[in-house]
């Protein structure tokens, strides 16, 4: 009996070893439009972050977006935004009304090459959101757009570790 009860022991340590030697398999939901209602899905992510919402984003121009940033604001989460400067002044963008509502944001500088293509957020240092889909009105009415939510520890240090070098290197507009 003793020498089952060794075996069990060491097969049980084995077999924890294995999953400590291995890491934990991410957590990811996939989401397709129009099939599903992407901008739903953002708003509900947006409306349960409590400490801090890092967005890397291409361009603002859907009010019901830029609404919900002000409001996760105002609820005391931390909202920082990083866009495009030409995307930052066309007509309908919504950059210089988060500006006005208190939102820190940065922009690609216009004297750096290349556009702010990036589309991320990073919600509570907890997951990330990334995809084709950046919440524009076009991506919201026509577009076959798609997001991920990643929930993966690793995953997400790395795109805050990204998210903190654009902030540190980018201009705040004002």
């Amino acid at each position: 009996m003793e020498g089952v009860k060794t075996s069990g022991l060491l097969f049980f340590l084995f077999f924890i070893g294995i999953f400590q030697a291995f890491p934990a398999i991410a957590e990811i939901e996939t989401l397709f439009s129009p099939e599903a209602n992407l901008k739903e899905s953002l708003l509900m992510e947006i409306e349960s972050t409590t400490s801090t919402l890092d967005l890397a984003i291409h361009e603002v121009t859907s009010l019901d977006m830029a609404q919900a940033f002000v409001k996760a604001k105002q609820r005391g989460v931390k909202v920082r935004v990083i866009g495009d400067s030409k995307q930052a002044n066309i007509r309908n963008s919504k950059i210089t009304y988060l500006i006005q509502q208190g939102i820190l944001v940065k922009v690609l500088g216009k004297k750096e090459k290349g556009a702010m293509n990036l589309r991320f957020a990073i919600l509570d240092g907890k997951r990330v959101l990334t995809g084709s889909f950046d919440g524009s009105e076009a991506s919201l009415r026509w577009n076959y757009e798609n997001l991920l939510i990643l929930h993966e520890g690793e995953v997400v240090a790395t795109y805050q570790k990204e998210f903190d070098r654009l902030w540190r290197e980018k201009r705040v507009i004002e």
